[in-house]
C-alpha cells in the first residue's frame, strides 16, 4: 500500500471503500462480504439480520431528538461487475481489486473493474452508521445481492420487514444529479441452429479480432457513441465476405450483457489468396472505425493473423444474418426529458460454436411497451432464422412521482451546501428502487451518489473530492429528517 492510499484509508468512508474491494464479490457469490458486514455490525452493537437471497439489514436507533422522525432507508448492493483488460490474470473469485490512486481519482490503472458500483455505496451507508456525531433519524441500511446480474436479492426482500418509508438508493454516479426514476429491462436470450463440417481442403484458419474499445455501462453510456465490439466484428466479417468465399469457426464476443463489448473476435477459414485481400480490407476498416470514434475509439484495432483451431466450420450466411439484423444501440429518446434514452439495447455477448449461434442482449426501457415492441422484433428475427428467443430476469422501473417530500429536501439541502440547483432526471441505467416502491406504495425514493466513470469497465474510476462531499451532503439531509 502506499502512502497516499494509507493516508486516504485514515477517512472511514476510503477505509471501508477499501475493506470491501479485499473481498471478492462477483454475482452470487457475495457470502463473504456478507459475513464481513454482519460481523461489523454486530460489533457495534446494531441490531442485524440476513434473509435467504443474503440480503442484509442493519438498524440504528435515532439520535436524542430524533426519536419521533420517521425511518430512513440507506441501500446499495454488495456485488460488482467483474471485467478485466484484455491479458489481465485477474480471478475475481480470489483476488482482491488493487488500487492506484491517480490524482484526485481512484483507478485499477485499467485492469480491472474497481467495483465502486457499488461498493462506495456500501462505504457511504457503513460512514454514516459508525459516525455517532451526526444528528439523524432512526436509520435502516440494505445492502443487496446480485443487482449485476437478475436483481433478484432486491426482489427477494421482505417489505414487511422495511419500516422505512423514505429511501436513499446509493448508485447513482453524478454527484449534481439527483436521480428521481429509473428504467426497467430484461434479459434476452437469441439461439440459432447452425450445421458445421470439416473445413475446405487448402483452406487456413485465420483470427478476426477487435478491441481496444472503451466500453462501459450498457444504460448509462448506451449513447456515448463508444462502439461496439461485437458491432464492429460483424463489420468486419462483411467486409471479408466483399473479398471471396470463407467459413466461420468459433466466435466470442463481448463477456457480459450489462457491459457494453469492448473486444470480440472469430474464427475464419479461406483460401490463401482470399486472405491477402482480406487483411486489406480489415485495414481500411480499423482506420475507418477510428474516424468514425475519433476520441473514444483511437484506440481500436482490428487484427487479423493465422491461428491454430479445430477443424470444423460453418456456413457464414445464417451468422450474418443475424448480426446484422439484430437490434443494438439506442431505438428511442424520451420526449419528456432532454438526453434520455428510452429504450434501447446492447447486443453484449456472442458466442458461436458446432452447434449454435448464441446472443445475450439487455433491454432497457422506461415503457414496458417499448420494450415489448424491442423483444417482438428480435423474437421475429429469431423465428425467420429459424431460432429461439426467450427473455428473463426482467425488473420493473422505477416510475418518477409528481410529489416527493424526500426531493423537496434534497434539493433545499442541496442549495444550501453547493449554492445551486441540482439536477433532477431519471436514468436510463436500472436499479433496484422500482421493486422497493413497487411493492410499497407511498416509499418515497431518491438516488444519489459520487461522481464515477465508466462503470462495468476496467476504466472505472472514482472521484475522492467527489464522495467527500457527498458524503457530507448525506449527513446534512439526515440531519434534516425530523
Amino acid at each position: 500500500m502506499t502512502e497516499e492510499q494509507s493516508q486516504l484509508i485514515k477517512e472511514p468512508v476510503f477505509r471501508f471503500f477499501h475493506e470491501i474491494c479485499q473481498i471478492p464479490r462477483p454475482s452470487h457469490h457475495e457470502q463473504r462480504v456478507k459475513e464481513y458486514v454482519m460481523a461489523w455490525a454486530k460489533g457495534l452493537g446494531l441490531d442485524v439480520e440476513s434473509d435467504a437471497r443474503g440480503n442484509v439489514l442493519i438498524r440504528k436507533s435515532a439520535s436524542p431528538g430524533y426519536e419521533n422522525a420517521p425511518w430512513v432507508l440507506l441501500q446499495a448492493h454488495m456485488d460488482m461487475v467483474c471485467e478485466k483488460a484484455h491479458g489481465e490474470q485477474h480471478d475475481f473469485l480470489k483476488d482482491p481489486i488493487e488500487w492506484v490512486i491517480d490524482g484526485d481519482w481512484i483507478t485499477t490503472g485499467g485492469k480491472t473493474t474497481l467495483g465502486a458500483d457499488n461498493g462506495i455505496g456500501m462505504a457511504l451507508a457503513m460512514a454514516v452508521l459508525v459516525d455517532d456525531t451526526i444528528p439523524h433519524p432512526p436509520i435502516e441500511v440494505l445492502f443487496t445481492t446480485s443487482e449485476e446480474d437478475d436483481m433478484s436479492g432486491a426482489e427477494g426482500v421482505d417489505m414487511e420487514r422495511i419500516k422505512a418509508r423514505m429511501l436513499f438508493n446509493l448508485d447513482h454516479a453524478n454527484e449534481r444529479e439527483i436521480l428521481c426514476g429509473s428504467c426497467g429491462g430484461m434479459q434476452v436470450d437469441m439461439r440459432f441452429p447452425v450445421e458445421a463440417a470439416a473445413a475446405p481442403a487448402g483452406w487456413s484458419a485465420y483470427r478476426v479480432s477487435v478491441d481496444g474499445l472503451k466500453g462501459g455501462h450498457s444504460g448509462e453510456d448506451i449513447h456515448r457513441g463508444r462502439g461496439s465490439a461485437n458491432i464492429l466484428l460483424c463489420r468486419a466479417l462483411l467486409a471479408l465476405e466483399a473479398c471471396g468465399p470463407f467459413r466461420l469457426g468459433a466466435i466470442r464476443g463481448g463477456s457480459f450483457r450489462l457491459a457494453i463489448p469492448r473486444d470480440s473476435e472469430a474464427v475464419v477459414w479461406m483460401a490463401a489468396d482470399i486472405a491477402e485481400k482480406a487483411k486489406s480490407a480489415l485495414a481500411d476498416l480499423e482506420k475507418q472505425a477510428r474516424g468514425e470514434m475519433a476520441r473514444t475509439g483511437d484506440s481500436v484495432a482490428i487484427g487479423f493473423a493465422p491461428v491454430d483451431a479445430p477443424d470444423w466450420s460453418v456456413a457464414p450466411e445464417k451468422v450474418l444474418d443475424a448480426l446484422a439484423l439484430c437490434p443494438d444501440g439506442v431505438f428511442q429518446m424520451n420526449e419528456m426529458f432532454d438526453g434520455l434514452v428510452d429504450p434501447s439495447d446492447n447486443l453484449g455477448e456472442i458466442y458461436l460454436d458446432e452447434n449454435e449461434l448464441h446472443f445475450v442482449i439487455e433491454i432497457r426501457s422506461a415503457r414496458d411497451s417499448l420494450r415489448t415492441y424491442l423483444f417482438q422484433r428480435m423474437q421475429r428475427l429469431a423465428w425467420l432464422l429459424g431460432g429461439t428467443c426467450v427473455w428473463s430476469n426482467d425488473y420493473p422501473s422505477w416510475n418518477l412521482q409528481a410529489v416527493s417530500p424526500l426531493r423537496d429536501i434534497c434539493a433545499r439541502v442541496y442549495e444550501q451546501t453547493f449554492g445551486g440547483q441540482p439536477v433532477m432526471l431519471t436514468v436510463h441505467g436500472g436499479l433496484e428502487v422500482g421493486y422497493f416502491t413497487a411493492r410499497c406504495p407511498g416509499m418515497d425514493a431518491v438516488s444519489i451518489g459520487p461522481d464515477c466513470r465508466n462503470f462495468h469497465s476496467p476504466s472505472e474510476m472514482v472521484s475522492i473530492p467527489s464522495v467527500r462531499r457527498v458524503y457530507g451532503y448525506l449527513c446534512s439531509v439526515l440531519k434534516e429528517i425530523r
